[in-house]
């Protein structure tokens, strides 16, 4: 896939996704959140103890560096403490000829206490707290794609200088994120060793903790009939979206009697769960003639509600093939690219004013396609058909049409290296530069053959095969991605 202009994408990539889809910011402290509470919970008395309350984040950038602080005031039913404030510094390094951003974090600032029955933990002052991190960040025109690795130590002193407790941090975080949502998981260890007492009254203990926590924010569109008899419009799809935070902890600390002496080891697991509030909105309901009996219509109206295809007329034309034009803007659409739009007059005197110019000689600037053409252009997730020639006039091929869904997921290393062949029994036909994309748009579902097996790579897509297609990249991205990072890599389910 050709190179994009970076600085160009990632104005898109932050416009695309509103803030409301993403999950809420938990911090690195193994907590997870709604609107309305934030919970952990502490295991450096030798036994798992949840403390639920408030967090408060504020954050600021300034050039490619993030500064964000995040306020904990937190409690237990019994009266327990905890108060808790860290300012972590992110300095984000872009890597435009991989489409990649290396983002590394660091601990700047940070106090914290905590009071559990009679005793007081607190961070020393000196070196108590150490953490650092970095992320690796994938950007395609649909996915960002995230792994990254964080480690630190805790040092705390307990009831002033009667006993100290270090917890050992090591955290493995993938995600994603994209117009209808994201997921972020984290595998967490704790190694926790604490010397209790002073002088010839010293006892020592060590703890482990297993900690995986899930922030999934997630859309699903359904069609929903009305009850009324007498009305102009007998239903339509409601799109949903809410939030979810799962954690799940095992443990193996030690037991204790009641004199303080360790006695054996307490092991358990648990797990927490705090849901968002449901955000619905119903979608526009469309009119179309020529779609009833065709059996792509739940698709087709799917994608009229979604404003993915316009609303220019009363018939849909199902069995017509699609333009390329019309398929660039589509999945533009879809995966929530924004369109082209050329500099303000007001920027620019009249005589320095730049003229636009078309990446593609067949797409002049006054096309009304021009902007999706060419932001899509810009992005990566179209190519021409030569030279400067787009073809927007042409019908699109199943090849062209597997090629910019795999662009757009950005998933075409998941095909295997060297030779290999795709599963159709038209292997031999499928051209080489679409090969890779077809043998993933296979794997994932997006794409399948005819009764006979074969891919028919150079076979025009109709409309209504087009809305299937499109259909089924949006539940891809809705359902079975947030299945891979959360279900299966936590086994949540």
């Amino acid at each position: 896939m050709k190179k994009f202009a970076f600085v160009f994408f990632f104005v898109f990539l932050f416009s695309m996704f509103p803030a409301n889809i993403f999950a809420y910011n938990s911090g690195f402290e193994a907590g997870i959140s709604n609107e309305q509470e934030y919970k952990e919970v502490v295991f450096i008395t030798g036994e798992p103890v949840v403390f639920s309350g408030f967090l408060k984040v504020t954050s600021s950038k300034r050039g490619d560096t993030t500064t964000t602080t995040y306020r904990y005031t937190l409690s237990t039913p019994s009266g327990d403490k905890l108060t808790r404030t860290l300012t972590f510094v992110t300095e984000e390094k872009q890597k435009p000829e991989y489409n990649q951003i290396i983002a590394e974090t660091t601990l700047k600032n940070y106090t914290e206490s905590i009071k559990i029955g009679g005793d007081t933990y607190t961070l020393d002052r000196n070196n108590g707290y150490i953490y650092q991190g970095s992320e690796v960040k994938s950007i395609n025109p649909a996915v960002t794609y995230y792994a990254g690795n964080y480690s630190g130590s805790k040092v705390y002193k307990m009831n002033g200088n009667k006993g100290t407790v270090k917890v050992s941090i090591e955290d493995k975080t993938v995600g994603f994120s994209h117009k209808y949502g994201s997921a972020e998981t984290h595998q967490m260890y704790y190694q926790i060793e604490a010397t209790i007492g002073t002088g010839n009254n010293v006892k020592k203990w060590v703890g482990e903790v297993q900690v995986n926590v899930s922030f999934t924010d997630k859309s699903s569109i359904e069609y929903v009939e009305n009850d009324p008899q007498y009305i102009s419009f007998r239903g339509g799809y409601l799109l949903r979206r809410n939030s979810e935070d799962v954690m799940t902890y095992a443990y193996n600390l030690p037991k204790f009697d009641e004199n303080g002496n360790e006695i054996g080891r307490n092991t358990g697991s648990n797990s927490l769960r705090l849901d968002g509030i449901y955000t619905e909105n119903r979608l526009v309901v469309p009119e179309v003639r020529d779609i009833s009996g065709t059996w792509g219509k739940d698709d087709i109206n799917k994608l009229l509600s979604l404003e993915i295809f316009p609303k220019d007329s009363l018939y849909f034309g199902p069995k017509l093939y699609i333009l390329r034009s019309d398929f660039a803007v589509a999945v533009a659409k879809a995966i929530g690219i924004a369109p082209y739009e050329p500099p303000k007059n007001a920027l620019y005197s009249a005589r320095k004013m730049p003229v636009e110019v078309s990446p593609f000689k067949d797409v002049p600037t006054n096309d009304p396609n021009y902007g999706y053409i060419k932001a899509a252009n810009d992005v990566g997730l179209i190519s021409g058909i030569g030279p400067s020639q787009f073809g927007p006039s042409l019908p699109l091929t199943r090849a062209q049409a597997a090629v910019i869904f795999i662009r757009a997921l950005g998933l075409e290393n998941l095909a295997p290296q060297g030779y290999f062949k795709t599963g159709f029994l038209d292997d031999s036909s499928i051209p080489l530069w679409a090969k890779r994309s077809v043998y993933v748009a296979r794997e994932i579902g997006l794409v399948g053959g005819d009764t006979f097996g074969r891919f028919n790579p150079e076979s025009y897509v109709t409309r209504e095969e087009a809305a299937s297609m499109i259909s089924r990249m949006i539940d891809f991205m809705m359902k079975d991605l947030t299945f891979d990072y959360v279900e299966r890599v936590l086994n949540f389910r």
